[in-house]
């Protein structure tokens, strides 16, 4: 696995301010067993669909230094130049205003950023599968598609490339729900199928026409697309709605209040309009969650 051997390289200086590659990476993988990335002591490898064709990308961190980029596939090159945005060190981390709780937290997770994988359809097609399912569950229905509508990788990693968009317009939507995945999901997903090509133009368009534009797919709602724009295509800016756990853990982290509504966190999130969704991902990197009152099993998800 050497640089002669990819056919794509490249390196980058390590950003000035703070960064975190594994905690902003981390949740570019969709559970323990994503056959399309692999964490590694040193970096990760992640496989993605380009215009110019499959990439298997091979990301080195040296903190401190470089990052350094490997990638293999006739997308190589064009997987290359999309490394920065996927680490989001491509733009500086939002401004915040201060507040005691978000403080401290981005104290301790100052080097967390945004990743923009720039593919609308993929964003898309993971977060749906992740509609009112537990993680778990999720990751095991993104795994069962790869497997199924997915390809292999190029590459020395033996990896998986996500589907396309034309391998789920061609899917039938009861071969995709034999995999454990439910009606509505299966079909909202070749729904997204259909609009691959113009769900691309969400990444041009500010964050609240592009919510617009995802929206219109038929089963992507405001959870959804707040989520896809925020967790896969590095938008700060999105409110989510529709989660049933994600008001406990604001109004917990921010107020100290173990229970809330979609109206308290809103009212708790307001000092932050144009970060929202920022200061949830760091939430999410400071494993925060409000006190259980209930056993699982419980939906980790909303609506749609």
């Amino acid at each position: 696995m050497t640089e002669a051997a990819a056919d794509a390289h490249r390196t980058w200086p390590w950003p000035a301010s703070p960064f975190d590659f594994f905690e902003t990476t981390r949740l570019l993988r969709t559970g323990c067993n994503d056959p399309t990335v692999r964490r590694q002591p040193d970096g990760l490898w992640r496989t993605t669909q380009t215009d110019a064709g499959p990439a298997t990308v091979r990301l080195l961190a040296r903190p401190g230094q470089e990052i350094e980029a490997l990638a293999w596939g006739e997308g190589a090159a064009q997987a290359v130049d999309r490394v920065p945005a996927w680490l989001g060190i491509d733009r500086d981390p939002p401004t915040v205003p201060s507040h005691p709780a978000v403080d401290r937290i981005r104290r301790e997770h100052a080097g967390v950023r945004l990743n923009d994988t720039g593919d609308a359809f993929e964003a898309l097609v993971n977060i749906t599968l992740q509609q009112l399912v537990t993680w778990n569950e999720a990751a095991f229905n993104w795994r069962r598609l790869v497997e199924t509508f997915g390809t292999t990788a190029p590459g020395p990693m033996p990896l998986r490339l996500p589907p396309t968009a034309q391998s789920l317009r061609r899917a039938d939507p009861d071969r995709i729900a034999a995999l454990g995945i439910h009606r509505q999901q299966a079909n909202t997903l070749r729904e997204i199928a259909f609009a691959a090509t113009a769900l691309q133009r969400a990444l041009r368009l500010p964050t609240g026409e592009a919510a617009s534009l995802l929206q219109q797919v038929r089963g992507v709602g405001p959870w959804t697309s707040a989520m896809a724009l925020g967790m896969r295509l590095g938008r700060p800016e999105p409110l989510v709605s529709g989660d049933l756990h994600l008001p406990h853990t604001v109004s917990w982290a921010l107020a100290g209040e173990p229970r809330g509504s979609q109206a308290r966190m809103a009212e708790l999130l307001a000092p932050f309009d144009g970060v929202a969704f920022y200061i949830v991902r760091l939430l999410y990197a400071a494993r925060i969650e409000a006190p259980r009152r209930r056993p699982k099993r419980e939906l980790r998800f909303g609506r749609v």
